[in-house]
C-alpha cells in the first residue's frame, strides 16, 4: 500500500465546514496527520490500520493518543502566538 493510496477519499470537515481530502488531513499538522483524521475517515477505509502501518508507534501516539486542549487553552495559545508575532 502506498502512502498516497487513500488521498482521494473525501469527507465533510466539521471544522472547516466543507469537503476535504484525506491527503489534506494526512499532512495537515507540520507534515503529520490531523488528530481527528481517525474519526473523520473511519467509515471510508481502515484509517487506523493505514496510519499504524506508515507511522512509528511514538508518532502515532503523539498524533492520535494525546489529550486535546480545551477551547480556552487553545484560545490562550493563539493569543500568545499573535502577541509574539506583533511584538506586543
Amino acid at each position: 500500500m502506498s502512502i498516497g493510496a487513500f488521498d482521494h477519499a473525501t469527507v465533510r470537515c466539521p471544522q472547516l465546514g466543507g469537503e476535504v481530502t484525506f491527503g489534506y488531513c494526512r499532512i495537515l499538522e507540520d507534515g503529520l496527520p490531523f488528530r481527528r483524521a481517525l474519526v473523520c475517515f473511519e467509515r471510508s477505509f481502515p484509517v487506523e490500520t493505514f496510519f499504524r502501518a506508515i507511522l512509528t508507534e511514538g508518532t502515532f501516539g503523539r498524533c492520535f493518543e494525546r489529550e486535546p486542549a480545551d477551547r480556552v487553552g487553545r484560545l490562550l495559545t493563539e493569543v500568545d502566538a499573535a502577541r509574539k508575532r506583533t511584538g506586543r
